[in-house]
């Protein structure tokens, strides 16, 4: 919710602004006490960012603020002529906003009440009005539910686009791009609580001589099995990606570098033992951990990868930690 209005917040402000601008010059045939309840609409809009800093429950806030716009815009319209008041259009502003912040049962929520408002400063100021022509209502009232209708659509569509980038559709794991995000996370948690983070980057051993003997599909094959394996032995709070090719990244938030390494000798075990997509195939690792202040991306994939390298040169299909000791070794002194 406030990723999508960070990313619209300047085309919110313009927007904002014209409204406001186009309501003041119009204050001469529908009135400035209209016009003020329009600026202020337009005003409650262009600094709802500004205003929700700091705030404990700023979906809440955000939410109670677009409501309040909807009132300033309907009282403008009630004291403009109700339903044949031009005002009534700038009700639709705060639920067009709220659709594209929000989930879709809380749009549905908010455009009903958007609606009720609208009817209430327009059908209920001035019934004989509205019966003479209803035209204007109607008409605003088909623009609100379009327009958030369409933005829904719109909204829906991105966060479907957006969640397709971030998987790996061969194994099902999420890929590189959405590991950033999640670990900064996680990284965030561990600075503000001392706990440890540990890391596991693998790669299957002799993975080219699959596709070269035995075929792409062999190969895919392969990378499917493994990211299942890997995935069977992780705790619900543990993370597994694909980073390209035949490589792999386990994050283990809360564990420490003995912790970590065991979890990877058992993968490692397992996949030996399974023979993924057929193939007799092993992978080697290599495991770094940090905690609190320490946790950082660069540095701890950096000893990870260089344990891994270490594992790759001493005869694959073994698990080494940052600093070159073997996990086995490990293991058993622990």
């Amino acid at each position: 919710m406030l990723e999508a209005g960070s990313l619209v917040r300047l085309t919110r402000v313009w927007v904002s602004l014209l409204v406001a601008v186009a309501t003041a010059a119009a204050g001469p045939w529908v009135g400035w006490w209209p016009s003020i309840f329009g600026v202020l609409a337009a005003l409650q809009v262009a600094t709802l960012d500004r205003r929700v800093v700091g705030s404990a429950r700023p979906e809440r806030y955000v939410a109670a603020s677009f409501l309040s716009t909807a009132i300033f815009a309907t009282a403008g319209a009630a004291s403009s002529g109700g339903p044949q008041s031009p005002m009534l259009v700038l009700v639709a502003l705060p639920a067009i906003l709220m659709a594209n912040r929000f989930r879709r049962p809380v749009v549905v929520a908010g455009l009903t009440a958007t609606l009720v408002i609208m009817l209430l400063g327009s059908v209920a100021v001035d019934p004989a009005s509205f019966a003479d022509d209803p035209s204007l209502v109607l008409i605003s009232c088909a623009l609100v539910i379009g327009v958030v209708v369409f933005t829904l659509s719109l909204s829906d569509t991105e966060m479907a686009l957006r969640e397709d980038a971030r998987v790996d559709h061969l194994t099902g794991l999420n890929n590189r791009a959405s590991l950033a995000p999640r670990f900064e996370e996680l990284r965030s948690n561990a600075r503000a609580t001392g706990c440890s983070i540990a890391l596991v980057v693998y790669d299957l051993d002799c993975f080219k001589s699959v596709n070269d003997d035995l075929g792409h599909d062999r190969g895919d094959a392969v990378l499917r099995d493994t990211a299942g394996l890997l995935r069977r032995h992780l705790r619900a709070a543990d993370l597994v990606y694909r980073l390209g090719g035949e490589e792999f990244c386990v994050v283990l938030p809360g564990l420490g570098v003995t912790q970590a390494a065991e979890i990877a000798q058992r993968q490692r075990e397992s996949i030996e033992e399974a023979r993924p997509g057929g193939v007799a195939i092993t992978i080697s690792g290599g495991v770094a951990a940090a905690t609190g202040c320490e946790v950082e991306w660069d540095p701890l994939f950096q000893s990870a990868d260089a344990a891994l390298l270490l594992a790759k040169r001493e005869g694959r299909n073994r698990i080494v930690v940052a600093g070159g000791e073997d996990a086995s070794a490990l293991a058993a002194a622990a």
